[in-house]
């Protein structure tokens, strides 16, 4: 599956994406104060307790409801600094445990599986889903939330889930 394969590629790539707006998603040119902006977001250690609680729910209910079973970690966290906001040197965007669950959900099962993925993000902020790859054995879906995190679903030779965070201050930075 690409998304495997692709993983360092599109964790930087996700990085660099949400790191780049600071500000809310409808905000029009650059930020006077980065930091007022990213103060109005949880801290990188509340939004990652978020996300992560949202990563096990979904695991949960594609295990129980679609069979995407035996859940394993396929990738530990990364931290990177939030390259577009260089001079803020106490923010911070992860990519979370990516997961790995072995083989392919069939074809038949999808549609639930992205139904299933739609409604717990989206209790969690995160756009519609929006599919990268969608041919017989191999599909991959997308979104992206107000914070610039963004996570990534698919499925092929195994079942992949990934999240990243946007940019956000560390805790001790918050106050």
């Amino acid at each position: 599956m690409r998304l495997g394969k692709a993983l360092p590629l599109i964790a930087g790539g996700a990085l660099l994406a949400a790191c780049a707006t600071p500000s809310a998603p409808n905000d029009e040119g650059p930020m006077e104060d980065p930091r007022a902006a990213l103060r109005q977001r949880p801290s990188i250690e509340e939004i990652s307790a978020r996300y992560d609680q949202m990563q096990q729910r979904l695991r949960d209910r594609l295990s129980a409801e679609v069979g995407a079973a035996g859940w394993e970690v396929s990738a530990p966290v990364s931290r990177a600094g939030c390259t577009e906001l260089p001079e803020v040197h106490d923010a911070e965007s992860w990519v979370l445990d990516s997961w790995k669950s072995p083989g392919n959900l069939p074809d038949a099962e999808w549609s639930r599986a992205v139904a299933i993925v739609g409604e717990v993000t989206g209790e969690y902020g995160f756009g519609a889903p929006e599919a990268v790859v969608d041919r017989p054995g191999d599909h991959e879906i997308t979104a992206k939330d107000p914070f610039g995190a963004v996570y990534q679903f698919g499925t092929a030779s195994n079942t992949m889930l990934m999240v990243s965070t946007g940019c956000h201050l560390l805790r001790s930075a918050h106050g």
